[in-house]
């Protein structure tokens, strides 16, 4: 085995090479960005115990040092203080996506559907949410997953520019398409529910339900994020499970899917 290492210095900022190891595992959550430093954009949060590839790179930037990891396909920096690097062998393959836990349905990470970078960081839970709330858009429905993708986009725009939020409300938005799609995912504040987003996620039906129910490929994925949550231990074990009019004065998540829910566990 070849060993190749090299060193070179571009002002403050220090770049070396060493031999790579396989895999940077959160000690903690922890953010992914887009470059070396706390101003580089979030692209998605490392769930504590979750791995992505090391590609054998690290940054040194005012004496912190940052890992290079493969993001779905690009370049993501972690702060190495906040990961441990370890052969992947003996301990799985390396998280394809921050959000994919085990036992979840597909989710569709925020590069894959195109999301705009949050105008800040991500505010990370200081503590396992013991609510999960659950939404609808009020908006026109999807059918495909080119029509889900437009549908969250649209959410994250009138979120951001029409209510000023640095990012879309949600922590997953689900399609009836079957698929769910990474909001602010498993470990980050969202902007979702008053009085409760430091203490809950929400993941948001795309559509209207006031008049039908989702279909069951929506309904599915909703069930089996939210076991996937429990089983992850992303949510208490005594979580409780509501609709957002029940802490707020809406509709939301509409008169047929909150009857619906009514019935579901640990509502």
């Amino acid at each position: 085995m070849r060993f190749i290492f090299a060193f070179v210095v571009l002002t403050d900022l220090c770049v070396y090479w060493t031999l790579a190891a396989d895999c940077a595992c959160a000690t903690t959550a922890v953010h992914v960005r887009d470059g070396a430093g706390t101003t580089h954009n979030t692209l998605t949060t490392l769930a504590t115990g979750h791995c992505l590839t090391f590609k054998g790179q690290r940054q040194t930037i005012a004496g912190d040092s940052w890992v290079n990891v493969d993001y779905n396909g690009h370049d993501g920096l972690i702060h190495e203080g906040y990961v441990h690097i370890q052969s992947c062998v003996g301990y799985g393959s390396p998280t394809s996506s921050a959000v994919q836990l085990p036992g979840c349905p597909h989710i569709v990470t925020r590069h894959e559907w195109g999301a705009r970078s949050p105008t800040r960081p991500h505010t990370l839970l200081a503590h396992t949410p013991k609510y999960m709330f659950i939404h609808h858009g009020a908006t026109p429905f999807c059918h495909t997953k080119a029509e889900c993708t437009q549908m969250v986009k649209s959410y994250q725009n009138y979120h951001m520019d029409g209510h000023g939020y640095s990012d879309i409300e949600y922590s997953f938005i689900v399609g009836e398409d079957g698929n769910v799609y990474e909001g602010r995912g498993w470990d980050a504040v969202g902007a979702h529910t008053l009085n409760y987003n430091s203490v809950g996620l929400a993941i948001c039906v795309i559509g209207d339900f006031t008049n039908r129910l989702p279909n069951d490929a929506a309904l599915n994925a909703v069930k089996q994020l939210v076991q996937c949550a429990y089983d992850n231990h992303k949510i208490t074990a005594t979580y409780m499970l509501r609709g957002h009019r029940d802490v707020g004065q809406t509709a939301c998540p509409g008169n047929k899917l909150y009857e619906l829910i009514k019935t579901w566990p640990h509502y």
